[in-house]
């Protein structure tokens, strides 16, 4: 079985379709991968993949589910949605294959809901987009393990009250995630007595977004916010600090990661970003029932890939292991791990303590968020 999985994720690493998805292990329980492991959000993908193939070490280092060995089938998306769709398609064909998680995106995710939704095949994604999910009559086999934009901005929108900060610009990506960010900051800003007094865009492949951090330097805002994923944010980062803007910096909490620190070489410094508490594991309290499972996993990772993970990867694991206490209590039957997610209350994940309901298919809480800033190249809960 492990070299049959091992083909399996050595050819979704390699940007190559799984050539035939039928040739795995009659007795094992298969959930399918859509992450991408290369393409331009590989930095999400991979460590996403490799959190979930530490939660099948886990399961299966336990007895499995029920006595079953589980099984991941990733397929690499490429960081493309029209491939997405494809990987969604040929995992679906895969024998014994009961539900799926990924994409790490939410453009690719947003591609892959209508064939899922006709085929009611259960998924838990990782885009961070909440009209991934809403609404969820409309898409009862979509669920989410990451923080959402919603959740993580209203932490955010809370410190800039603490700060005195009402008046703010936003400078967001030309994607599902960045749109989807700016739209709800657009929409929520108010309640909390905030202004957006400008708003700028960028695109994925942009290599400089110093035009648009210029017209927002001249702007009254007291603060900006960079919405979006990939290299464009450490870009954009380093645009901002080269201007000179001394008003704080607030990025998505898609920035939580070691690999937007090495990109931004040290511009990083002083950022704000709401975030999950894998980074700031020292800091929680041992009443945190986060606390353990955290550190477990941290450990474990550590030991299995050499680095300390990026919050991508605590979203893999969570994608396995929701979907693998679902199994636990409904059986393999795909409807009826739909609606045992679905009926999931109080789960501590990596990333948050999940509850789903029917008009709740978000799952995170929001104690799960704390609000990180960046010093001395590291991740610290902000002053």
């Amino acid at each position: 079985m492990r070299k049959i999985l091992l083909a399996a994720l050595t050819a979704g690493s390699m940007g190559l379709a799984l050539v035939n998805p039928v040739e795995t292990r009659a007795d094992t329980i298969k959930i399918g991968g859509l992450l991408e492991t290369s393409g331009f959000l590989a930095s999400l993908g991979k460590p996403g993949l490799e959190g979930a193939m530490l939660a099948i070490d886990h399961i299966n280092a336990a007895g499995g589910i029920n006595g079953e060995k589980l099984e991941l089938i990733n397929v690499n998306t490429e960081s493309d949605n029209t491939k997405a769709v494809s990987a969604a398609r040929r995992l679906m064909e895969t024998d014994g294959l009961v539900a799926m998680i990924g994409a790490m995106n939410s453009g690719s995710t947003y591609a892959i809901i209508d064939v899922l939704q006709r085929a009611k095949f259960p998924i838990i994604a990782n885009g961070a987009s909440r009209g991934l999910v809403l609404p969820p009559e409309d898409k009862p086999y979509i669920f989410l393990a990451p923080l959402t934009d919603v959740l993580v901005q209203s932490v955010m929108m809370k410190d800039m009250n603490k700060r005195g900060i009402s008046k703010i610009a936003i400078l967001y990506a030309d994607s599902g995630f960045g749109t989807s960010g700016h739209s709800q900051l657009m929409k929520h800003a108010a309640d909390y007595g905030i202004e957006v007094v400008i708003e700028e865009t960028y695109g994925n492949a942009d290599k400089d977004m110093t035009p648009q951090l210029t017209k927002i330097r001249s702007s009254e805002a007291q603060a900006t916010v960079i919405w979006g994923t990939g290299p464009g944010q450490a870009i954009s980062t380093k645009n901002h600090r080269q201007l000179g803007i001394e008003s704080p910096l607030y990025l998505s909490h898609a920035a939580n990661d070691f690999n937007f620190v090495r990109l931004a070489d040290g511009a990083a410094e002083g950022i704000l970003i709401p975030s999950s508490k894998l980074y700031v594991l020292d800091s929680l309290s041992d009443s945190d029932p986060q606390k353990a499972v955290i550190a477990r996993f941290v450990a474990d990772y550590k030991a299995k890939f050499g680095n300390l993970p990026a919050t991508f990867a605590g979203n893999g694991y969570d994608s396995l292991t929701i979907i693998a206490n679902a199994i636990k209590k409904a059986g393999t039957d795909r409807e009826a791990i739909r609606k045992a997610i679905e009926e999931t209350k109080g789960y501590v994940g990596v990333t948050a303590v999940y509850s789903y309901s029917p008009t709740d298919h978000f799952g995170a809480q929001g104690d799960s968020v704390v609000m990180l800033s960046v010093k001395d190249g590291q991740f610290t809960v902000a002053d």
